[in-house]
């Protein structure tokens, strides 16, 4: 009699859990991508020889790459890099209501210059300009270009707008204080091989990136830009206005590059420049870049670059970079 309980009873919960899951499976919902998700991502290895200083092999840059829409125009972007120690530089989504509007959220790029919104691996050059690691927002303040806010962005016409609210602290950090750094950039495209445009940024308790010690409670930016790009030919240039609390620092660069044998290699030249104090004096550094990029396969690349650096004080040094980038 009792084995007959015991079996009336396991056949019993037998049944129940069968019920049960089918009851689970009929409740479940689950959430699809309307398109399939894409990876992507690149390495880059560097060799440094210093006229004076330490020759040096190292992995630069090892970035993973994930993105693709949730659902209709909602998507959403993921990158990490694993170059050092894993990092996580973007995490937003982007929602698109009409061409001339669209909203992103998260942790992304602060809207100010075409440099610092080219992604490391389509750089024309190894290194960026001095003007741009120093001044320009996120890159200050050694997040890479980044920041985490909210952002309205759209094109119409011949126009393109970017402009949103950040927390100023950079990637990955809680906001430092009950205020928000606002940032935009507006570009014109007068004919379509020609851009010129204009970005603006404030914001408030930054460290300073030549003594991270000191701490400007007032920070205003500005940055013009221009870029013309034409079959193999491409002229770009940049300038920085930078009014820290009551320090004024400034800096530009003029590039030209040329594509030769069927868009293969690419020989690239460029002057930069960067004040970090206008008020005073032999401070400036100038760089003169020269460079050739060999295209393998769309975005898998050797670079060799040529620095030479001068101080206004006197000093000088030189450097020859080589970086190869394999991308997939």
């Amino acid at each position: 009699m009792c084995k007959k309980v015991l079996w009336l009873l396991l056949f019993g919960l037998i049944g129940l859990a069968g019920f049960s899951s089918a009851e689970e499976k009929k409740d479940q919902i689950s959430l699809s991508v309307s398109q399939p998700l894409k990876l992507n991502g690149f390495a880059q290895v560097q060799y440094v020889h210093w006229d004076q200083g330490v020759d040096s092999f190292s992995v630069r840059r090892t970035r993973l790459i994930l993105g693709g829409d949730i659902i209709k125009n909602l998507r959403f972007k993921l990158q990490l890099d694993a170059g050092k120690s894993p990092i996580l530089l973007d995490a937003n989504l982007d929602w698109t209501f009409s061409p001339t509007l669209s909203l992103r959220a998260g942790q992304f790029k602060v809207p100010f210059s075409q440099e610092n919104l080219a992604s490391s691996s389509d750089l024309d050059t190894v290194n960026r300009s001095q003007v741009e690691e120093k001044l320009c927002p996120g890159r200050d303040i050694g997040s890479q270009g980044r920041d985490i806010g909210v952002m309205a962005f759209g094109k119409w016409s011949v126009l393109e707008y970017q402009v949103g609210f950040f927390n100023g602290s950079g990637i990955n950090k809680a906001d430092a204080n009950d205020q928000k750094d606002i940032g935009g950039r507006v570009i014109v495209h007068p004919i379509k091989s020609l851009s010129i445009g204009a970005a603006l940024y404030d914001g408030r308790y930054r460290p300073d990136s030549e003594s991270p010690t000191v701490i400007h409670d007032n920070v205003h930016r500005t940055g013009l830009e221009v870029a013309f790009i034409q079959s193999a030919l491409s002229l770009k240039g940049e300038y920085i206005f930078s009014k820290d609390d009551q320090m004024s620092r400034n800096g530009w660069y003029l590039q030209g590059g040329y594509f030769f044998l069927l868009k293969e290699l690419q020989g690239i030249v460029r002057f930069d420049t960067y004040d970090k104090n206008r008020d005073q004096d032999l401070d400036r550094s100038d760089r003169f870049t020269l460079g050739l990029s060999w295209f393998f396969a769309d975005k898998t690349k050797l670079q060799v670059n040529y620095e030479h650096y001068k101080i206004q004080s006197g000093s000088s040094n030189w450097a020859l970079l080589a970086q190869f980038q394999a991308y997939f």
